[in-house]
């Protein structure tokens, strides 16, 4: 290796830098802050963390060290197509392009319904979230995909909040969206009902993400047997993701903590 005898032993010998030193503890921190993310957050969020502990550090180390470490977010798989079969229908209004952008919550909640493998058959969970804090504010988890699936949800969400006559909930073109059910739900809770374009899925990207963000950090590392099994964890993961979960749309913020920053 080109090394004398001498200079190897004095390497081993001598003490750690300061620098060296700094970043063992800077390590046990970042551990730490993922290790309370559920080891799903990458180096922006980890660094977002340890700012808002006073802790004074720059991205670029943090990314550094947890490469070197190994430590890093849950990504998510490569999508694969499934053949599910939609209803599609082309008369719709998108209420979204014609108003300004949201400036309080209640003004704007969308929806969608995803599916969760429950032992060899597939489940459903229909999410409604408001659009100005990110927060999951209605959901119901079923083995049935139907009306009531979604109009479940929307109760829920109008039971703890106070949808106003300006109110607007948006989602896709789904059938279940299009459902008499649904929409009488919507008529008797005086909500306007809004639908993204067809072939625009990017027009109900909020509700793409957080089930973007549920599957690549919780329902892909889960092998769930019952239905209550995985209703009691997408519980749980709600709950993170609404009170501990920090969002760099939000500033770095829990959808919590911003709805009580601006309210």
């Amino acid at each position: 290796m080109g090394v004398s005898r001498g200079g190897y032993y004095a390497w081993v010998k001598r003490e750690q830098s300061s620098r060296a030193i700094a970043n063992e503890v800077l390590l046990e921190k970042i551990k730490a802050v993922h290790a309370d993310s559920r080891e799903t957050y990458g180096y922006p969020r980890v660094h977002a963390a340890l700012r808002r502990k006073g802790i004074v550090c720059g991205k670029h180390r943090v990314a550094r060290i947890m490469r070197e470490n190994g430590i890093m977010g849950k990504k998510a798989r490569r999508f694969r197509n499934h053949r599910h079969k939609h209803h599609i229908y082309d008369a719709s209004q998108n209420l979204l392009l014609s108003r300004d952008s949201v400036t309080s919550t209640n003004q704007v909640w969308v929806g969608d319904i995803t599916f969760v493998r429950v032992g060899k058959e597939w489940s459903y969970l229909s999410v409604v979230m408001d659009l100005y804090s990110r927060k999951i504010i209605g959901w119901t988890f079923e083995k049935n995909r139907s009306a009531e699936l979604v109009s479940e949800s929307v109760l829920m969400a109008a039971n703890d909040n106070k949808p106003g006559v300006d109110t607007i909930f948006h989602s896709d073109q789904g059938s279940e969206y299009a459902s008499r059910a649904y929409i009488k739900t919507l008529r008797e809770l005086r909500i306007r009902m809004s639908m993204s374009r067809k072939g625009h899925c990017w027009d109900n990207a909020s509700m793409e993400s957080f089930f973007g963000s549920l599957k690549t950090e919780m329902i892909y590392f889960n092998h769930f047997k019952t239905l209550e099994e995985a209703m009691a964890y997408i519980i749980d993961y709600i709950h993170f993701y609404n009170h501990e979960r920090i969002h760099s749309g939000l500033g770095y913020l829990t959808p919590v903590e911003y709805e009580k920053m601006v309210a």
